[in-house]
């Protein structure tokens, strides 16, 4: 208990500096044009238009969510770093992991609300993206929508584990900003690349005898956060098999619980005078 005041004092607090900050207002600008663009994208499909603009509204969401996470982890941990207000912050008489945990917390609160507050406007967008087309496939909504919901947030989170443990041991904001950019990338796109030098007939054979062997060695250091993205579930109401589910799951969280532990000794550690 005696750590529980202090983490939910600094996650209100990183939940504050979210809501204000300027970029909170440019995105939801984004938000709107993206929700616009899987809208109008329906259009261009002559027997599926809510399952093509649901699947272009579900990647506009994890796109989008990707720019939240890392301008919300910057305004919670690499400005406060960047103009010393740090050192204010851990003056109070209450341990540097609940500094640590609280401001994740509240960023991860922001992410979730703004993933829920998506998902429902999705699930209002496609009630009305038919275009006219009666015999268009409906989307399976119902708990595998908010499964699929929940692998977008655990995405998220992953993410922002690896910007806080970088901008722990950097000094430069940007740094972290985009190394955690980059890792978002790797992280989503490795699996697939994976599966398709591997499976696919159509790859070429330099190409597959020269890159597996290196991508199968950075999926021991990278997690695959393609076995996140569940969206398969609700837009032709196919689940993955349950072990893979949980593998993807066990795996993420593992992840991020190792960066956040390593986060949490490097904050401990280091000096910010």
């Amino acid at each position: 208990m005696a750590i529980f005041s202090p983490v939910l004092i600094s996650a209100q607090l990183s939940w504050r500096l979210g809501m204000r900050s300027h970029a909170m207002r440019a995105l939801l600008i984004l938000g709107v044009l993206l929700l616009t663009v899987a809208f109008l994208a329906g259009a261009f499909s002559l027997r599926q238009p809510l399952v093509v603009a649901l699947d272009m509204g579900l990647s506009g969401l994890r796109f989008l969510g990707l720019l939240m996470i890392l301008f919300w982890m910057q305004e919670a941990f690499a400005k406060d770093i960047d103009r010393r207000t740090v050192t204010f912050a851990l003056a109070y008489p209450a341990p540097r992991a609940a500094y640590v945990l609280g401001r994740f917390l509240g960023v991860l609160g922001l992410v979730g609300w703004t993933v829920v507050l998506w998902g429902g406007a999705l699930y209002l967008m496609n009630q009305f993206a038919d275009w006219g087309y009666d015999q268009s496939s409906r989307a399976a909504f119902g708990p595998g929508y908010l499964l699929v919901l929940f692998g977008i947030v655990l995405d998220l989170a992953t993410i922002g584990a690896f910007f806080l443990f970088v901008t722990s041991l950097s000094e430069t904001p940007m740094l972290s900003f985009l190394a955690s950019f980059g890792f978002a990338l790797a992280a989503r796109t490795l699996g697939v690349m994976i599966d398709y030098l591997a499976l696919s007939r159509s790859a070429d054979l330099e190409m597959k005898a020269t890159l597996l062997p290196i991508l199968e060695k950075l999926r021991w250091l990278l997690p695959d956060l393609s076995r996140l993205d569940w969206r398969m579930i609700v837009l032709y109401d196919y689940w993955p098999p349950t072990e893979q589910l949980f593998q993807g799951m066990i795996a993420a969280v593992g992840y991020l619980t190792m960066l956040l532990g390593a986060a949490v000794l490097s904050y401990r550690r280091r000096d910010f005078s």
